[in-house]
């Protein structure tokens, strides 16, 4: 099973499934912009803190999982930390020596970067909320009736049922070729890759087609139908939330750095 299957399979039977998708998009997108506007790292560590126990304890989304999505965006914040903590600002914190290099540490530099590194945190774990327990099929029919133009949401529609499909023939050419030792070595596995990366294009296409064909003999006409609905939630949830996010917003005000 990939990543993606992985997650799509997560989010229709995590144990926050049944609660209003439409609150989880707006506590999760909330969220992601206090952290996003936040001036201090106080905030977004503490969204970080927060979405992390709700996924892993509330959710109950296994901790490995949520630990190998986190891994590659903390590899990244941790290099972009690096970087702007020895290259960006002009108050030297402290020096040292490397290999007779001196390397100035900057307290501007380690400020923004600290900061930084916690927003991206605190907006991935907000991503990943939404993304592991609400299913993308409620995701798609909130930004239906959120008003968001019908062909942009159609294409994502159609984008997001293709990459499971391509996804499962790539899979299944690269454990055919596997079983003839199509990746023995460095040369044949460009080889490989190659006629795996030709093939998928032309069955990508035929993909297209019969898809298309479907849609036009069960009357499709350029708008895709949703079945079901999804009631608002109650007021007191919002006036709940609100003041969840407000208080986060309070403690901007206080400074660390």
């Amino acid at each position: 099973m990939t990543n993606s299957t992985l997650i799509d399979n997560i989010a229709n039977y995590n144990k926050l499934r049944s609660v209003n998708p439409t609150l989880k998009v707006i506590f999760a997108i909330s969220s992601l912009f206090v952290s996003i506007f936040s001036k201090n790292f106080i905030v977004p560590l503490l969204i970080t803190i927060i979405m992390s126990f709700v996924i892993i304890f509330a959710a109950k989304i296994p901790k490995n999982i949520y630990g190998k999505l986190l891994a590659i965006p903390i590899f990244f914040g941790i290099i972009t930390f690096l970087m702007m903590t020895f290259l960006f600002g002009t108050d030297i914190y402290t020096s040292f020596d490397f290999f007779g290099i001196t390397i100035n540490l900057l307290k501007d530099g380690f400020s923004l970067g600290l900061l930084t590194f916690f927003k991206m945190l605190g907006g991935v774990s907000c991503t990943l909320f939404l993304a592991l327990t609400t299913p993308f099929t409620e995701l798609f029919y909130i930004l239906k009736r959120s008003k968001m133009p019908k062909n942009m949401l159609e294409i994502a529609m159609m984008m997001y049922r293709y990459i499971f499909m391509l996804l499962e023939e790539a899979l299944t050419m690269e454990n055919s070729q596997k079983t003839r030792l199509g990746y023995k070595n460095l040369k044949t596995s460009y080889h490989s890759l190659g006629l795996l990366t030709g093939s998928l294009f032309i069955k990508a296409l035929d993909k297209g087609d019969i898809i298309y064909n479907s849609l036009n003999s069960r009357g499709y006409d350029g708008n895709l139908m949703f079945f079901g609905d999804i009631a608002y939630p109650r007021t007191f949830s919002i006036v709940l939330l609100g003041a969840f996010e407000l208080m986060l917003l309070s403690l901007n005000y206080i400074t660390i750095f």
